[in-house]
């Protein structure tokens, strides 16, 4: 691909993801708001663009949904909200989430990584996604949310499969938001989670269903359907994200035994540098959406109200003119201020406790499991 060439680039086919780098130098070099006429849209590659848009949601709005070629009007969860809605419901929570409330279950997070780690020890071998990477987050969040333990391997299923599951926009532009087998899945957590909300405001507990069952926002009680939304994001934006990390990075060890021998030699470098590069390197979610409110020129684009705009933040995460030597997989990376968890008002929620989850992840695997 060279400069002169302005190749097809179909944002939204799930093919493009598999090897998007050179695609996504040429785009940050030669079109950093890059049109899509297939489903009509603007891809945004570059670092500084993508702030610059997450900075502004006055202009470029949530409301019409985070997701890309989608209809989430309805859809009312913190995501899918501007400020001060969505501060005012972020807030609710958020005390759960902070780096002093995830620090103080750390012993409970690496109690889990052993027992995981036992089971896979006795096993003698073991595949890494299913072993480790997945059970993790799910039992985490499934915590958090107040589930019973019994459906902590149930919530794990419901994620995947309406991560999985939830129709990938095709090549041809057309959309179909969720397959069967999602709905399903769907169908099932609500109907788990209608459960739990109506034990939860009959008896209150420290968890974050009680939280939403109780609280009255501008002078009411919130919804099943609104506790419903708000679990499946966290769910799926909490289990996947950090499963997703976990998975790759395991492998990216296997490959580097360079980078592998680094942290063997002195674990202290995962708190440090190594999980934020680790983070940057995959970066989970790919993209976020926005919607433009009004008319305008971006970088020199006109902009139409109404326009999708996509936010590439793994293209952002390799940006030449952030990163030293972007392609690099680096664990002492230093000054690695990745968008992975995007930026500004809507960075993500439970970052904090990503972190923790894939440091200690890491801490336990390469002292047990060199």
């Amino acid at each position: 691909m060279t400069a002169t060439e302005t190749p097809y680039i179909n944002l939204l086919d799930p093919q493009f993801y598999v090897d998007p780098w050179a695609a996504y130098r040429w785009l940050r070099e030669n079109d950093p708001v890059h049109w899509d006429p297939i489903h009509k849209l603007w891809g945004i590659s570059r670092y500084e663009d993508i702030v610059e848009v997450e900075k502004n949601w006055q202009d470029f709005t949530s409301e019409d949904g985070s997701r890309p070629a989608t209809d989430q009007r309805d859809d009312t969860s913190m995501i899918n909200r501007d400020d001060p809605e969505h501060q005012q419901q972020r807030m609710l929570v958020a005390r759960q989430f902070t780096p002093r409330a995830v620090k103080q279950i750390e012993g409970k997070i690496r109690s889990i990584v052993n027992e995981l780690i036992d089971e896979v020890a006795a096993k003698g071998s073991c595949e890494a996604i299913e072993s480790l990477a997945s059970p993790l987050p799910a039992i985490l969040i499934g915590d958090k949310l107040g589930f019973p333990r019994e459906l902590w391997p149930k919530l794990r299923e419901w994620s995947e499969v309406t991560m999985h599951e939830s129709g990938q926009n095709p090549a041809d532009g057309s959309t179909a938001p969720f397959s069967e087998l999602s709905m399903s899945a769907i169908m099932e957590f609500s109907g788990a989670t209608i459960e739990l909300i109506n034990a939860r405001r009959a008896s209150p507990q420290d968890d974050l269903i009680s939280i939403w069952a109780t609280t009255e926002v501008d002078g009411r009680l919130w919804t099943d359907a609104e506790i419903i939304s708000e679990c499946l994001l966290l769910l799926d934006g909490g289990a996947e994200t950090t499963r997703t990390v976990i998975g790759a990075v395991i492998r990216e060890l296997a490959l580097r035994p360079d980078q592998r021998a680094i942290l063997i030699d002195d674990p202290s470098i995962l708190g440090q540098t190594a999980v934020e590069e680790f983070i940057r390197w995959v970066t989970p979610i790919l993209n976020m959406r926005r919607t433009a409110t009004k008319d305008l020129e971006f970088r020199g684009k006109n902009i139409k109200k109404g326009d999708q705009l996509l936010l590439m933040y793994a293209s952002a995460n390799r940006d030449e003119s952030v990163f030293d030597d972007p392609d690099s997989f680096d664990v002492n990376r230093s000054h690695n201020h990745h968008v992975a968890f995007g930026f500004g008002t809507h960075f993500c929620l439970g970052s904090s406790l990503a972190r923790i989850e894939i440091r200690v992840m890491f801490e336990e695997l390469l002292r047990r499991i060199p």
